[in-house]
C-alpha cells in the first residue's frame, strides 16, 4: 500500500499547471492543469498545446536558475572541471520533471484520438504534442541513456511503472517516430502569424530530428571505443541493448540528419530564416542579448527581436509578460556562465582561416606563428586578426571595456558606439591620485595576475545584457534552443561523417562557411588546410601541445565548438564523440605568462601601481607555471590551470545515475553501469 501511495503521489504530480511561454500564451491564461481542460473544441486543444512549452532557458525545468549544462559550465570550455565521481542522488528532478511534461503531451494525444470533430482543426496541437513528447524523451535519453518510454497516460497500476527500462535504441526509435509524425502536422514558420511566433514550426521539428539523428549516429559510431559497456544487460545494470526491428544503421541516421538539415537550409534560402548580421563584426555577440522592451537599448544599432530570423526554436521571454527572473548580468560578469578555457580560447582561428600556430612539415621545431597572429609580447596582440566570436565575446580585452547593465557608468544609454569610450591612465610611470581614470567606470588598466589566480580562462561576456533599463532579475533576452547556425553545422558534420572524413567545397559553402563569414574567418576549403599542421593543437590525451595535421572533421568540430559555445552542447558533443573521459581528465594548462607582456609591463592601477604585472615573489600563481622540457617546449611558461587530481570524469559519467527513489519504487529499473 505504501508503494502504491507513493506512486500515486508521483502520478498526480504529473499534471502541471499551464504556464506562459510566449506572447501567444497571453491570449489564453489558464490556471488549471491539462487534465482539467474539457477537450471539445480546437481552441481547447490549442490551450492544452500552449501548456507544453517546458524547456530549459534562463531557468531550468526545476524552475531554478539556469542549469550549468545549459551554458556549458563544467566542461573544457568553462571552468576546466567536472562533476565526475559524484554519488547517486535520492531524487532527481532531471527524471521527474520531463516525465511530468510527457504526461501532459499524452493527455492531449489521448483526447485527440477521442475527438469527433475535424482532425485537421487540431492538427497543429497534435503535432506540438508529438514534438514535445520527443523533446522530453530526448532530454531524458541524453541524461540517463535508456529510460522507460511513456506513450500513453499512466495510472497507478500501469505496467510501465513496474517495468524495465527501454534501451537507448528503442528510445531513439520512438523519438524519431514522434518527430516524423509531428512534421506533417506542424505549420511552416512563414505561415505562423506574428502573434503566434515562438510556436513550434515544421522546420523546428525537422531541425530537431536532424539533431537527434546526428547525436545518436555519432554516439553509436564512437562511444563503443571508450571500452566501457554503458548499455548493460538491462536486468542487473543499464537499459540493455535491444534494438527494434528495422532499426536504422549509423549511415541511415546520418543520411536522414543531413537530409533534414538540407531541407531547413533550403527553406532559409527563401528568406524564412537567416543568420543575424545587424551589428557588423559584433553581430555574433549581440545576437544573444537582444532585449528591446521597457526602454532598454540592446545594441549600437538598436536592432530588436523582430530583426532576429536566426532562432528557429527558442525559449521566448518578454519584459512585460515573462522575464528571465535570474541575475544574469552578475552571473556573466562573475564568470559563472560561458568562460572559455585557455585551450578553447586559443582554438579560435585567425581571420585567414588557420590556427594561431602552424607548421608546413609537421615538425614542431619549425612551427611558426600564423602571419596574422601577433603573439603575446603585448597584451592586445593575441586578440588581433582573430575570429569575431572570440574577440566579440571576450569580456576583458586589454584596450577596451564592455557595456554592462546594472553597472553605473557602463550601462548603454544610446545606440551609437559598439563599446564605451575607454579611459586610460595619463601616466604609467608616476602615480597621480587625481587622475580621473581612478574614478571612471570605463577605466582600462594593464591586466595583472593576483590573488591566487590560475590564469586558466578567458573571461566571456556572451549573454551579457547591456542597457540601462534592466534591473536585477528583469533581463529578458530569448534563449536559443535551435538556431540556423546549428543546422549548418549538422549538415556539415553529417556529410563529413558519411564521406569518411571528406566534404566538398560546395557542401562547405552550403553550410558552415556562412557561420565563418559572419565571424570574419576565411571560408574553409580543401585547399586551405592541405598540408598544413595545427602547431597549437592541445592534445588532451597527452596533456600537451602537439603538431596535428589539419583535417576536415577536426575543423568542422572546431567550428561547432566555436559557434555553439555556451549554449549547452559541449558536454554532449564530447560524449558522443567518445572523448569526454579524455578531455575532462589530466592536468590542464592556462594562458601564456613567461615571455609575455605580464613580465615586461608594470601595473598602472591604484592598487598595484608600479609593481610587475606578474609578480610571483608576492603573488604566485595558484598551481605555478609549467616549464616542461625548457624554453623550447611549446607549453613553456604557461600557467597550470588545474591539476589532474581535480578532474574526476570517468567513463561511467557518460550517463547519470537513476535516482535511488525511483529504483525503490520500481526495483526493475536497473542502475546505470558503474553507479
Amino acid at each position: 500500500m505504501k508503494t502504491i501511495f507513493r506512486i500515486s503521489l508521483i502520478v498526480s504530480a504529473l499534471a502541471l499547471p499551464l504556464c506562459s511561454c510566449s506572447d501567444f500564451l497571453e491570449k489564453e491564461p489558464l490556471s488549471q492543469g491539462t487534465e482539467a481542460i474539457v477537450f471539445k473544441t480546437p481552441e481547447h486543444f490549442e490551450q492544452a498545446a500552449n501548456a507544453l512549452y517546458n524547456m530549459n532557458g534562463w531557468k531550468n525545468l526545476n524552475g531554478r536558475g539556469f542549469e550549468g549544462s545549459a551554458v556549458d559550465q563544467n566542461t573544457d570550455i568553462n571552468g576546466l572541471t567536472s562533476n565526475g565521481g559524484g554519488t547517486v542522488q535520492e531524487s532527481d528532478w532531471h527524471w521527474d520533471k520531463p516525465y511530468s511534461h510527457i504526461r501532459t503531451c499524452n493527455i492531449l494525444l489521448a483526447k485527440a484520438n477521442e475527438y469527433d470533430g475535424n482532425q485537421e482543426d487540431i492538427a497543429q496541437s497534435v503535432g506540438t504534442a508529438y514534438f514535445f513528447r520527443a523533446w522530453q524523451h530526448f532530454y531524458l535519453l541524453q541524461y540517463f541513456g535508456g529510460i522507460p518510454i511513456v506513450d500513453h497516460v499512466l495510472d497507478v497500476s500501469d505496467p510501465v511503472l513496474f517495468g524495465v527500462r527501454n534501451s537507448r535504441y528503442e528510445v531513439i526509435d520512438f523519438i524519431a517516430s514522434d518527430l516524423r509524425l509531428a512534421i506533417p502536422l506542424l505549420p511552416k514558420e512563414k505561415d505562423i502569424p506574428e502573434s503566434d511566433k515562438g510556436k513550434v514550426s515544421k522546420e523546428a521539428a525537422k531541425a530537431f530530428l536532424a539533431r537527434v539523428l546526428l547525436y545518436e549516429g555519432t554516439w553509436e559510431k564512437y562511444v563503443p571505443s571508450i571500452n566501457y559497456d554503458l548499455d548493460g544487460d538491462g536486468k542487473n545494470d543499464g537499459a540493455g541493448s535491444v534494438k527494434p526491428d528495422n532499426y536504422p544503421s549509423i549511415t541511415d541516421m546520418l543520411t536522414e540528419a543531413k537530409q533534414m538539415a538540407k531541407e531547413v537550409i533550403e527553406e532559409a534560402q527563401t528568406g524564412t530564416f537567416a543568420l543575424w548580421e545587424e551589428c557588423d563584426t559584433l553581430s555574433y555577440y549581440y545576437l544573444f542579448n537582444i532585449d528591446d522592451k521597457g526602454g532598454n537599448i540592446s545594441n549600437f544599432r538598436n536592432a530588436g527581436k523582430s530583426s532576429n530570423k536566426e532562432f528557429i526554436f527558442y525559449k521566448k521571454y518578454d519584459y512585460d509578460l515573462a522575464r528571465g527572473g535570474i541575475n544574469l548580468v552578475h552571473s556573466v560578469l562573475s564568470g559563472y556562465v560561458t568562460n572559455m578555457s585557455a585551450q578553447f580560447g586559443e582554438s579560435f582561428l585567425c581571420r585567414n582561416g588557420l590556427p594561431i600556430r602552424i607548421s608546413y612539415t609537421g615538425n614542431m621545431a619549425d612551427a611558426q606563428n600564423n602571419p596574422q597572429f601577433l603573439g603575446y609580447e603585448t597584451f592586445v596582440g593575441e586578440f588581433r586578426n582573430r575570429d569575431y566570436r572570440f574577440i566579440g565575446c571576450c569580456n576583458s580585452i586589454p584596450d577596451r571595456i564592455s557595456y554592462a547593465a546594472q553597472n553605473p557608468g557602463r550601462e548603454r544609454v544610446d545606440a551609437i558606439l559598439p563599446y564605451p569610450t575607454p579611459v586610460f591612465p595619463k601616466n604609467n610611470e608616476i602615480f597621480d591620485s587625481t587622475d580621473p581614470v581612478y574614478s571612471s567606470a570605463c577605466a582600462v588598466f594593464h591586466p595583472t595576475i593576483r590573488n591566487n589566480s590560475t590564469m586558466g580562462t578567458y573571461s566571456s561576456r556572451k549573454f551579457l545584457i547591456e542597457g540601462a533599463n534592466r534591473p536585477v532579475n528583469t533581463e529578458s533576452a530569448d534563449f536559443p534552443l535551435i538556431r540556423l547556425a546549428e543546422v549548418y553545422l549538422i549538415y556539415a558534420e553529417a556529410t563529413c561523417e558519411l564521406n569518411n572524413g571528406e566534404i566538398s567545397d560546395e557542401d562547405l559553402n552550403f553550410s558552415i562557411n556562412h557561420t565563418r563569414a559572419r565571424a570574419g574567418v576565411a571560408p574553409l576549403t580543401n585547399a586551405l588546410i592541405e598540408n598544413v599542421w595545427d602547431a597549437g593543437y592541445w592534445d588532451h590525451a597527452q596533456g600537451k601541445t602537439v603538431c596535428k595535421k589539419m583535417n576536415m572533421l577536426d575543423e568542422i568540430r572546431r567550428e561547432r565548438a566555436c559557434e555553439l559555445f555556451g549554449e549547452g552542447f559541449r558536454m554532449d558533443d564530447l560524449k558522443r564523440w567518445g572523448i569526454a573521459h579524455i578531455n575532462l581528465t589530466g592536468q590542464k594548462l592556462g594562458r601564456h605568462v613567461l615571455g609575455t607582456a605580464y613580465e615586461t609591463e608594470k601595473a598602472n592601477d591604484a592598487a598595484y601601481f608600479g609593481e610587475p604585472c606578474y609578480y610571483p615573489e608576492k603573488y604566485p600563481l595558484l598551481y605555478g607555471v609549467y616549464e616542461g622540457s625548457g624554453n623550447t617546449d611549446p607549453d613553456y611558461g604557461r600557467s597550470i590551470a588545474t591539476l589532474a587530481g581535480n578532474l574526476r570524469f570517468s567513463q561511467k559519467d557518460y550517463l547519470n545515475p537513476i535516482p535511488l527513489q525511483q529504483i525503490r519504487l520500481n526495483p526493475n529499473l536497473a542502475q546505470n553501469p558503474g553507479w
